[in-house]
């Protein structure tokens, strides 16, 4: 592995460099983007009972302990439920727009470990091809192996780009498209609460 590293030259250590944090940030993002991180069915169920029960307290208590996206949204709703329905959805779409940035923090950073490992990958053999053709002109053509290993060596860093860069591509699609199904769910949920809110308090 030293080897194929060493051979590779800077910028194989450079997607070295990469990979860990790709994975890093695939790894946390796995783990942060579970649903019950995000939207935990039961904490928001229990939220609306207890509103419509006219416990606001325990709703609120839920909200803080839950700890998770939407029990913070449903929290600074309960927080403004005195105020206006348009100023109220003004407020939860503030709440929203921050909580959805923290949903996509570091997903950018895989797009763009996708978007330059490949690109890392051919500067990597266009310097190892620079060098075999030094060689070239130095020993000329007739060392066929020398030439072989020369080029081989040069081409490791375009697989080791692509091999750094699919999987990336692949978890940032993926984060993506799971960031904006939640950002969905959480509107309706949010909307749904405001309803529930308003009407809880035109009864009242």
């Amino acid at each position: 592995m030293y080897e194929f590293l060493m051979q590779g030259g800077t910028v194989m250590f450079i997607l070295l460099g990469c990979s860990i944090l790709a994975l890093t940030i695939i790894f946390e993002r796995a783990w942060s983007l579970r649903r019950s991180v995000v939207i935990p069915e039961k904490d928001i169920q229990a939220v609306e009972q207890a509103v419509r029960a006219g416990d606001v307290k325990e709703a609120l208590t839920i909200c803080r302990d839950s700890a998770s996206t939407m029990g913070r949204i449903l929290w600074v709703a309960l927080q403004n439920r005195g105020v206006s329905r348009p100023v109220l959805k003004e407020v939860l779409e503030e709440t929203g727009r921050q909580e959805v940035a923290h949903l996509e923090r570091f997903i950018g950073v895989l797009g763009l470990i996708a978007a330059i490992a490949p690109l890392l990958g051919l500067l990597g053999t266009v310097i190892g091809m620079i060098e075999v053709f030094q060689v070239i002109s130095v020993e000329g053509v007739g060392k066929a192996d020398v030439l072989a290993g020369g080029i081989s060596k040069a081409l490791n860093t375009t697989a080791a780009g692509l091999s750094v860069a699919i999987p990336s591509l692949v978890a940032y699609r993926l984060f993506e498209a799971r960031v904006d199904r939640f950002v969905v769910e959480i509107e309706q949920h949010a909307l749904r609460f405001v309803e529930l809110l308003k009407g809880e308090r035109q009864a009242l």
